[in-house]
């Protein structure tokens, strides 16, 4: 048919995960404040371990995005970056960093 299936609890829950990228990315970018300049991605080196970890978990996702991307299972690659997003960046490494944002 052509009848979409909508669960009301998988809609809120996908609004709560847009607004803690929202929140988490606003917080960033008023921690790394006006001036900040990124340093191009060859010259950057972790220098605390927090930095290596989430960097470690970062690449992980991928790595797991690409298989579950490769075996047509889109779901399970979200879930992957979900999980990296709440579990390892925000919940991890914002809170505990190297720096203090």
């Amino acid at each position: 048919g052509d009848d979409i299936r909508l669960d009301v609890g998988t809609a809120l829950s996908y609004r709560h995960f847009c607004n803690k990228i929202w929140n988490a990315v606003k917080f960033v970018l008023a921690a790394l404040g006006p001036r900040f300049v990124p340093q191009p991605s060859e010259e950057m080196v972790p220098q605390h371990p927090m930095e290596r970890w989430v960097l470690s978990r970062l690449a992980q996702t991928v790595a797991e995005c690409g298989r579950r991307m490769e075996a047509l299972e889109v779901h399970g690659a979200v879930a992957a970056v979900h999980h990296f997003w709440l579990r390892s960046f925000c919940d991890v490494y914002l809170v505990g960093g190297p720096v203090r944002l």
